[in-house]
């Protein structure tokens, strides 16, 4: 097959000459149409591809005005969590045809806002989007103003209405308190206090009301504020052995400031399941190889991202759908670190 001379780019025309087809035949097929017989379709890309053409996608996307953008934005990347969520809502959206943008805001408002101007500049098709804390309410109508569908994810936006997918973080902490209760525990810490923090205020709930369900009393010395980090969790449970009445099991925020707790009780010489039992949240792969591997509460990150990637898909499809609000069942999953032997 002959190739196109000149300046070497291969064009639209060169393919429809070499398929034998129109020009607009040639687009459609490039633009995935079906209005273009299946057969026909593929006569035209095997042309495309003998001759070496490659799609111009960024000037297909200013003349349509979109692209085969999705941009993520997450609060925090050093959370594997978020890592395994972001796989989970890759996987899907390729399966699709669309490819991923990714940014980490660090929790900081100002760069959130810096990212989300960029990814509208660059036309995205839409966005999954973990709030960072203390984002403005009137982040949603903002968002609809730009007629960028979006998905929020783990955090909920107050205001208008909108797209939501997240994990029953009340329910969880419960299960995870309900079963150190269940395995004999009366002194019972939380560690990841924090009162911005929408998450972090449901979990405290969930753990404060299993407490009070049980007939057991607020101990509010045994409530740590942490970073949400290792670094955080290790310093709040060094907090915590310090006490003079110390708690026999804690329950943390989430599985990265549990990974910390069992750093520092092992460096004080203790063994976490014998002498302080530990849960997390969350159900990040690596708890499974910690030292104790760690109880903890499982929320199905992968499962979170693939689902936001439907919703996503779904407002795509059908900009005027009614909203949806989903919540998907936590598990515990019982380790070594909390002294069970279940």
């Amino acid at each position: 097959m002959r190739l196109p001379t000149g300046d070497g780019k291969v064009t639209i025309m060169d393919i429809a000459r070499a398929a034998g087809v129109s020009k607009s035949t040639v687009s459609l097929v490039l633009n995935n149409s079906e209005l273009v017989k299946p057969e026909t379709a593929a006569k035209v890309k095997l042309a495309a591809e003998s001759i070496g053409y490659v799609y111009n996608r960024s000037a297909a996307s200013l003349r349509q005005g979109t692209s085969n953008v999705v941009a993520m934005v997450v609060n925090d990347l050093t959370n594997s969590f978020f890592v395994e969520l972001l796989i989970g809502a890759e996987r899907r959206l390729l399966e699709s045809g669309f490819i991923t943008l990714l940014s980490h805001t660090g929790e900081d408002i100002p760069l959130q806002e810096q990212v989300l101007n960029s990814m509208r500049e660059q036309k995205a098709a839409g966005l999954i989007l973990c709030p960072a804390l203390s984002t403005p309410p009137g982040l949603i109508r903002t968002l609809k103003s730009w007629k960028l569908p979006f998905v929020t994810v783990m955090r909920p936006l107050e205001g208008e209405d909108s797209d939501f997918i997240g994990c029953d973080n009340y329910e969880g902490i419960k299960l995870a308190t309900q079963h150190l209760i269940d395995l004999g525990h009366k002194k019972i810490a939380f560690i990841g206090r924090n009162r911005t923090n929408s998450v972090s205020v449901v979990r405290q709930d969930g753990y404060e009301h299993c407490l009070l369900n049980n007939g057991f009393t607020i101990n509010s010395s045994w409530i740590v504020e942490s970073r949400i980090s290792m670094a955080g969790g290790k310093e709040a449970m060094k907090q915590l052995l310090q006490l003079n009445e110390r708690p026999t099991a804690v329950v943390c925020y989430n599985d990265l400031i549990a990974t910390g707790v069992l750093s520092e009780i092992g460096e004080q010489g203790l063994t976490a399941g014998k002498d302080i039992a530990v849960v997390g949240s969350d159900g990040v792969a690596n708890t499974a190889f910690t030292n104790p591997p760690l109880t903890t509460v499982a929320l199905q990150s992968h499962k979170v991202g693939e689902l936001a990637s439907q919703i996503l898909l779904n407002r795509l499809k059908d900009p005027t759908a009614p909203f949806t609000h989903t919540l998907l069942k936590p598990e515990l999953i019982i380790r070594k670190s909390c002294g069970s032997k279940a």
